[in-house]
């Protein structure tokens, strides 16, 4: 009887549970570290037979898997990033359409027009000047003469001290210009007025033909080198 009922007793009561903690899987993340594969040719050789009978040996090529490491960025190194450039592209717009507002403000001011935003400290130190009343000597905002006037402008802007005298800042230029149509926005141009024979006058160039200058009757006032009496007395461009 004892034989009989070891015999049928069920598996289950003998073969022992596994246990739990044996079904759980690990954790521990695996890295796995990307392969390239590099081709290198064996020192071996291969005989092949053709179909027509005749034996070729041809190179054995290896297949050979290095290991590449390279630095992948994490997700939020991309999110903090692409936040920066946005936050940067945004900054940098704003500065344009203020740049630009202004252009458009100094364009109007001084009867040109202005598309590089580059010489926009020259444009807002002269537009600043604009009528301000000629006294000869003047160096001041109360009053400025022709001379005076280009050095403020070419101190202010430039960091250059000029010769009080228009006569010998046209003498001691660094480069002169004689054609009209060389001149850039910041260049000085020269004039004999009054029919003299030497130069007794100077303005800044500021472009599309005009310069602005001290002048006797008006003041700092914004000219045409195309005018008849400006056309007539202009002697000579200059440039520091």
């Amino acid at each position: 009887m004892l034989m009989c009922s070891m015999a049928f007793t069920p598996v289950s009561a003998v073969t022992p549970k596994k246990s739990k903690a044996g079904k759980k899987k690990s954790k521990t993340s695996v890295s796995h570290t990307p392969k390239s594969v590099k081709v290198v040719q064996s020192s071996q050789n291969m005989s092949v037979t053709t179909n027509t009978g005749d034996k070729v040996s041809l190179p054995v090529f290896d297949k050979i898997f290095e290991n590449s490491k390279y630095n992948v960025p994490s997700s939020d190194a991309l999110l903090a990033d692409a936040g920066a450039s946005a936050a940067v592209s945004m900054e940098v717009m704003r500065r344009r359409m203020i740049e630009q507002k202004e252009m458009q403000e100094l364009s109007s001011q001084l009867g040109i027009s202005i598309k590089n935003p580059d010489n926009l400290d020259l444009y807002r130190e002269v537009a600043d000047w604009l009528g301000t009343r000629y006294r000869r000597g003047g160096m001041s905002r109360k009053a400025v003469d022709c001379s005076g006037f280009t050095n403020i402008i070419y101190k202010t802007v430039f960091g250059q001290q000029l010769d009080r005298v228009s006569t010998t800042i046209a003498k001691n230029v660094k480069e002169t210009i004689t054609n009209k149509e060389d001149l850039e926005p910041g260049d000085m141009v020269f004039f004999s007025t009054f029919k003299k024979k030497y130069i007794n006058h100077v303005g800044v160039y500021i472009g599309d033909g005009k310069f602005i200058h001290a002048s006797i009757k008006k003041g700092v006032i914004v000219s045409s080198l195309r005018e008849g009496y400006y056309s007539t007395a202009w002697r000579k461009g200059g440039r520091n």
